[in-house]
């Protein structure tokens, strides 16, 4: 199994709440168990330009590359919009590419980083620019290496660009589960939303995760790659978020997803997501599980 990177991934925003020094010490944490060899960590490419007219319009495209933003455009990005953000947004875009042709050879790839579900086509918004897992399964579906796809996407918050975007796309089932009155306050329509009140624990959201699933596996049984979105901000701790998920229950909620995709011998690429605890080495932590139960997963220690 391969894990995609790269240094360049860390930014600085000053004091905002999205830590970019966390996907070089979530790495660290992986590394400092001594389940990988340097020769799986691959370095992520900046997309190009052709992925991103995948999913994002050509006006749009041109307002990032210019940095040509209204005061109300860049209010809802809610990050600095720089030519910094701008090429980490084209690099993990890349690396969501990459990781996704990766899960495809080897059956299981994570990347270090993406998983920026709020971009629209036309819009940035919520932490993200560009759209990476549209993309990428765009690029995969156009190219025909895949003919269907599904997106799970347990971040706290919905992921309601991509399900946008997809909402009349029969090749990529979404299924979102998401606190119900977080961000984005104007939801969009998933194939399978599962929202759940404040305070939502272990004890009832993994039910709730299985029964998705279950639903997810019956209307389409067999996609060509599932996506996994495993954002960390349903953690009791976090600070974005109400739900109540303990350590635990994240980690049990990753090996329940990556068993479904792996008992059904079908790839699985996960992104990382959302996190947003009082420190960055949190947060590290709770990503560096999801990694370490993909290793497990792929080493055959489910």
């Amino acid at each position: 199994m391969h894990l995609i990177y790269s240094d360049s991934y860390e930014i600085s925003l000053d004091l905002h709440p999205w830590y970019t020094s966390k996907y070089r010490l979530t790495l660290d944490q992986v590394r400092k168990h001594g389940l990988i060899d340097e020769s799986q960590i691959l370095e992520a490419p900046l997309a190009d330009d052709s992925d991103i007219a995948t999913v994002h319009s050509i006006d749009y495209y041109r307002k990032l590359i210019d940095l040509d933003f209204s005061d109300d455009e860049a209010k809802d990005a809610e990050i600095p919009l720089t030519s910094e953000t701008v090429n980490l947004a084209w690099r993990m875009t890349g690396g969501t590419i990459l990781a996704s042709r990766k899960a495809l050879e080897d059956g299981l790839c994570v990347h270090l980083g993406g998983g920026f579900h709020h971009a629209f086509p036309n819009r940035a918004t919520g932490f993200c620019l560009l759209n990476d897992i549209a993309i990428s399964l765009r690029v995969l579906l156009r190219s025909q290496v895949i003919e269907s796809a599904a997106v799970i996407d347990c971040d706290l918050h919905q992921g309601d660009g991509t399900a946008h975007i997809f909402r009349s796309d029969p090749q990529v089932f979404t299924l979102s589960m998401h606190q119900q009155d977080a961000f984005p306050f104007c939801k969009q329509r998933s194939d399978l939303d599962v929202e759940l009140p404040s305070g939502t624990g272990d004890e009832l959201y993994l039910p709730a995760l299985d029964s998705a699933l279950a639903r997810l596996f019956t209307e389409m049984p067999r996609p060509g790659l599932i996506h996994y979105q495993a954002g960390v901000d349903a953690y009791a701790g976090d600070l974005l978020g109400r739900l109540k998920l303990t350590e635990n229950g994240l980690r049990e909620r990753d090996r329940r997803v990556i068993d479904a995709a792996v008992s059904r011998k079908i790839p699985l690429v996960i992104t990382l997501g959302g996190g947003y605890t009082a420190g960055p080495y949190e947060v590290a932590r709770l990503h560096a599980n999801t990694v370490l139960e993909a290793l497990a997963a792929a080493r055959g220690d489910g």
